[in-house]
């Protein structure tokens, strides 16, 4: 064959080949040694910056910057990638690429394994006292928007809804005119990178929430309009109110008569104040004027409460008994209640409140302050606690769980007709005298009401503050209840006499994290700042702004910002706890539990009901049964437990512990009731908390698996040249 024949039959080949070209090359370049190194070290770099990040803002923010991020997420699946068309192009292999198979398959298997561990691993805590069963481990790494459904006439109820939260490391607020974003915390280092990071990851982590259908095709929308990742609440200065009553006041002349002036312009200073602890209602204020008239001021939760205030008025008549009548706004109506109807009750008996569904016992009334207190029920069976008072309606204990708002109106100069209360009651002196409420709105303005001392005779809204001028306005102009009014210094709150400002976050202190939420239920819009559950030994109910309360009809939305959840499946008792020290020391050398695997049927019950404390201990421990090989089993600081009954593996570690706490000690009083625990023979004389983390990584085996691989791909790599 001639020399042009051979080049023409090459130059076929090669353009045969031509298409299978162009195909092969993007796939040699992604699995080229080149881009390997290139993403390797992009890698690395990265995680190098993570450190720096760690190092200087703590672990959670490098978390949030580098790790959790999407491109860094690209660049791990790209490498694994590289890696995957790297192995397919040395196809065939011979006995001389086992090395490089052994080697990249372990790196492979250590991708999955670490997807594995990323997507469907568990990290929580549990905390048990001795003596009692848990079942639900908190991830307090993991936020949560928890909604739950109160159903008030109709029995379905369905689960709560969740909403994973992701909000990240800084804090930031919305710019709605533009929809946008923006941080409020200049970074200190590393500015340019977590600029960066947050403007990719604010849109996808702040957008919340839930669009759900509960129940009765309820829609509910959330929108976050702000997010502190620490804050502080803030004093806000007392609300200051110049005050001139059209009255004359009688004053002694220097002859010894007396003759009427008028009065003088008196300041009065109010400051809403936060409520006490464990109250389930927030608490107003109120100053005494020097004849006597009242002026208070306090705080409205929802426009709910805002319209009871507004417009709950005594009807008289039939609906008001000798103590007076009842006023309940729910449901967008309002119910007048006598309370001598009331007080007639046994304690069997329920009161119907008209055609609202509700029903009225335990009625406790005490004609000495005046006050009733009562239980209200609705038809599906939920009960709530109301206690009110004529006299002080600022310091009313009002159901904002079932969104019923009550007012107590009393009548003084029908009770003092009847001489049943001596008329230097103090009450009915209170009540006798004008008295000016003040109330803000959920809309940051100031509303007003002026009881004469018989009936409600003007309400209304403050008048806006100018710049030039305070706003100055006079309430039941042209009658004997005439007041003129100066408003000089009026602060919106956003919680009880404080607002809510974001403080700078840094790796070395508790955060209080603080969310502005506005929520759409039943077509109805609320705005409110909610504080983020933080995490404790024992679950306790919410504080009162750590949860919110949206009123549908016939039905609650509650709104909380908790942990994510786990239920195990499984019970763990806590039997024993022991701590050893050091000799001559009190530093702890070593301590372990001892537990048992127990059926747990309920998944709530490591939730102490202090209410029914009493019979906790024995309740815990009935109706449980041991599961296999699941009795005295010991875990200590370098001993952990594991268990895979459920069909899922866990690994239970010793993690911490609280106590031991004597009975001289509250905390004692709180956690053991003096139950004789089956195990033991005798009372306890201390009583320890264990604290228990709870591992469940279904990629723990791929991981093991693949760095042997790698470290075997590396000595069969030194050793090929004996082949």
């Amino acid at each position: 064959m001639s020399e042009i024949e051979t080049n023409s039959e090459q130059n076929k080949k090669r353009l045969a080949s031509a298409p299978l070209t162009v195909l092969v090359a993007p796939f040699a370049f992604v699995g080229s040694l080149t881009l390997g190194i290139v993403l390797l070290s992009i890698l690395l770099v990265l995680m190098a910056l993570g450190t720096f990040i760690e190092s200087e803002y703590g672990s959670a923010v490098a978390q949030f910057i580098i790790y959790d991020n999407p491109c860094f997420s690209f660049l791990i699946a790209f490498f694994t990638l590289n890696i995957a068309v790297s192995i397919i192009l040395r196809f065939p292999w011979g006995h001389r690429r086992i090395p490089f198979l052994v080697a990249h398959g372990g790196i492979l298997l250590l991708v999955v394994g670490c997807y594995q561990t990323w997507k469907h691993g568990e990290e929580a805590q549990i905390t048990l006292p001795e003596g009692t069963v848990g079942r639900v481990a908190i991830k307090q790494d993991r936020q949560q928007f928890e909604l739950k459904h109160i159903a008030h006439s109709f029995s379905d109820d369905p689960k709560p809804l969740h909403s994973p939260f992701r909000p990240g490391p800084f804090s930031f607020c919305l710019r709605e005119k533009e929809n946008k974003y923006i941080l409020l915390e200049e970074p200190k280092k590393y500015k340019t990178i977590i600029r960066l990071a947050m403007h990719f990851a604010l849109p996808s982590t702040a957008e919340i929430v839930a669009a759900s259908k509960m129940s009765r095709n309820s829609d509910i929308k959330i929108k976050l309009l702000d997010y502190y990742a620490h804050s502080a609440l803030e004093p806000v200065p007392p609300f200051d109110v110049n005050i001139l009553w059209n009255k004359t006041i009688q004053v002694f002349t220097e002859v010894g008569d007396t003759k009427e002036v008028p009065r003088n312009w008196e300041m009065i200073r109010l400051s809403e104040q936060q409520s006490i602890a464990g109250m389930a209602d927030m608490r107003g204020s109120y100053a005494t004027m020097s004849q006597g008239e009242r002026v208070s001021y306090s705080l409205a939760a929802s426009q709910e409460e805002l319209t009871a205030f507004q417009k709950s008025r005594p009807k008289g008549g039939d609906h008001a008994g000798l103590w007076g009548e009842i006023v309940l706004y729910y449901g967008g109506e309002h119910y007048h209640v006598n309370v001598d109807q009331l007080i007639t009750l046994t304690e069997d008996q329920r009161f119907p409140v008209e055609n609202s569904g509700l029903t009225i016992g335990n009625v406790r009334f005490s004609d000495r302050g005046l006050v009733v207190r009562f239980s209200l029920y609705t038809q599906s069976g939920e009960r709530e606690t109301m206690a009110l008072l004529p006299d002080n309606p600022e310091m009313n204990v009002q159901a904002r769980r079932l969104g019923v708002f009550g007012s107590y109106w009393v009548d003084p100069q029908r009770i003092m007709q009847k001489s049943i209360v001596h008329a230097e009651h103090p009450v009915l002196q209170r009540l006798m005298v004008q008295r000016l409420d003040f109330m803000q709105g959920p809309d940051k303005k100031l509303y007003y009401r002026l009881w004469s001392g018989q009936k409600i005779v003007a309400d209304g809204v403050t008048p806006d503050r100018t710049p030039t001028k305070k706003p100055q306005f006079t309430i039941a102009a042209q009658t004997p209840d005439e007041v003129e009014i100066v408003l000089e210094r009026f602060v919106p709150q956003d919680v009880p006499g404080h607002r809510v400002v974001p403080k700078p976050v840094t790796k070395s202190q508790l955060k209080e994290q603080r969310v502005k939420l506005r929520v759409t239920f039943e077509g109805k819009e609320d705005t409110f700042w909610i504080r983020a559950a933080v995490p404790t030994v024992v679950p306790l109910p919410p504080d009162q702004d750590q949860i919110r309360y949206i009123y549908g009809r016939d039905q609650t939305l509650s709104v909380e910002l908790n942990f994510e959840a786990i239920d195990l499946g499984f019970g763990i008792l806590l039997k024993n706890f022991e701590k050893r020290t050091e000799p001559g020391t009190r530093m702890p050398s070593h301590f372990s539990s001892l537990i048992d695997y127990v059926e747990a049927k309920d998944r709530t019950v490591n939730k102490v009901d202090m209410a029914d404390r009493n019979t906790w201990f024995s309740r815990q421990l009935q109706d449980y049964r041991f599961l296999q090989d699941g009795e005295n089993v010991l875990i200590s600081m370098n001993r952990p437990g594991f268990f895979s009954g459920t069909g899922r593996g866990y690994r239970i570690y010793q993690s911490s512990y609280l106590g031991p706490y004597f009975p001289d000690q509250p905390q004692f009083r709180e956690l053991y009731d003096g139950t004789i625990f089956p195990w033991e023979t005798r009372p306890r004389e201390s009583i320890s908390m264990s604290t228990f983390s709870i591992n469940g990584d279904p990629g723990r085996g791929l991981k093991y698996f693949g760095c042997f691989l790698i470290v075997l791909g590396t000595i069969l790599f030194i050793w090929r040249k004996r082949w």
